[in-house]
This record gives C-alpha cells, structure tokens and sequence, in this order.
C-alpha cells in the first residue's frame, strides 16, 4: 500500500493537477483576510479566521480529489489495478488527494496563525501573532476540529461526485460545484452544520459529536462505494 500511495502521490506532484487548487485555496483564504476582522475580544479574530479557512477546504478538497481521480490515463489505471487490485488502486488514489487536502489545511491555519494582525495586538509581528494564538489553545483546538471536519466532508463530496460514481466530464464537475455548495450552505451537511453554529457562538465553538460522525460516516460510504464502483468497472466487459 505505501508503494501504491507513492505512485499516486507522484502522479499527482507530476501532473501539476494540485496547482488551481492551491492557487484556488490561497485566494480564497486572502479573501477572507482581507474582508476586515471582527470588533470584540482577541480569539474571535482567530476563530474566525480559522473557520473560513476550514470552511474553503470543502470545494478546494472537492476538486482536488477530482483531480486526482481523473489524473491517471486508463490505461495507466488497469495496470495498477491488475498489479494489485481495483479496489487497493482506488483506495490509495483517494488517500494521495486526502493527503494533499491535509498540506493545504496545515497551511491555511498556519496563515491565519501568523497574518491575522488583531490577535497580536499593534506591533507584535509574526512572533506575537503565534504567542497570542497559543495564549487561546482553546481557539486554535476549535479551528483544528472545525479544519477536520471540513477536510473530511471535501473528500467525500469530490469522491461521490467524480468518478467512477460519476463518469460524465461536465456532469461530475457541475455536480461537485453544486454539492460542495450545498455542503458549505445546508445544515443537512455536518461541516455546514458545524460552521453556522460556530458562526452565532459567543465562545469558541467545537465541532459537536453528531458532526464529527456524520463527516466521518460520510466519508466512509463515499470511499466504500467509489471502491467498489472501481472494483466492477474494472471487471467490466469493457475493462483493459
């Protein structure tokens, strides 16, 4: 498995497919900093810089798991699978793009650590930025489990929409534009759940049990059924 997991990851590196996403991601997270910070005491800042960030996890993970999905030529592909198995060549894709969305979600909290001017006062620089984010580990715990959360519901979204549930080009690129939308917007989903309430909280907010087994059960039913998608196209009729 690890060998398959550096193949896939080299795939990735190789095919320059991770370079929007990361472009996507870095505008989206300046975005949100230069919308100006919130009045009230120092964590709020922070909270919400970190939600934010967390939060453009879900369309960034999305179509970077679309990417990797869709890297590899089919030929390429059954090779792998005849190697070693269609469901372990599926498995070790959708790992590679859960472990790009991880970089980004490091790097984004570590942005929002270290450029959000109000949680270190007037003159504290970088430094300053990082003692105040410890003096709130309360805080900057919340945002992580948020950033979890978020990476979690991102990759299943760019699993059930892409393929081989969803084999159609356009129609796999509108339908995981349109679900992480509605992942981002609706309560039915656990990140946009966990997000709107965090959004009213007066305190930092965690991330509730139900939502933290929801985005891990649907993360689970995504990989299972794109694993086992992958296993019968591969023994397809039409399968090299």
């Amino acid at each position: 498995m690890i060998a398959l997991l550096r193949y896939e990851t080299a795939i990735l590196l190789r095919s320059h497919r991770w370079v929007f996403p990361l472009i996507a991601y870095g505008v989206l997270i300046l975005t949100g900093a230069a919308s100006g910070a919130p009045s009230g005491p120092p964590w709020l800042s922070l909270a919400d810089g970190l939600d934010w960030s967390a939060a453009m996890l879900i369309p960034v993970v999305a179509f970077l798991t679309r990417s990797m999905l869709t890297a590899e030529p089919d030929a390429s592909r059954a090779c792998v699978a005849a190697a070693t198995s269609p469901a372990r060549a599926q498995l070790a894709t959708l790992l590679a793009a859960l472990g790009g969305g991880v970089v980004l979600a490091v790097a984004g909290t570590c942005f929002e650590v270290l450029a959000n001017p109000p949680v270190s006062g007037r003159s504290g620089g970088l430094l300053g930025n990082v003692g105040a984010a410890i003096a709130h580990p309360v805080t900057l715990a919340a945002g992580l489990a948020m950033t979890a959360v978020c990476l979690l519901v991102g990759s299943a979204v760019g699993t059930l929409c892409n393929p081989p549930l969803l084999r159609h080009p356009a129609t796999a690129m509108l339908a995981t534009l349109a679900a992480a939308i509605v992942a981002l917007a609706s309560d039915v989903s656990p990140a946009g759940a966990a997000l709107r309430h965090a959004s009213s909280a007066q305190s930092p907010h965690w991330p509730g049990a139900p939502d933290v087994l929801g985005a891990a059960c649907l993360l689970a039913v995504a990989w299972a059924a794109s694993v086992v998608a992958a296993g019968r196209r591969e023994r397809g009729p039409g399968s090299a």
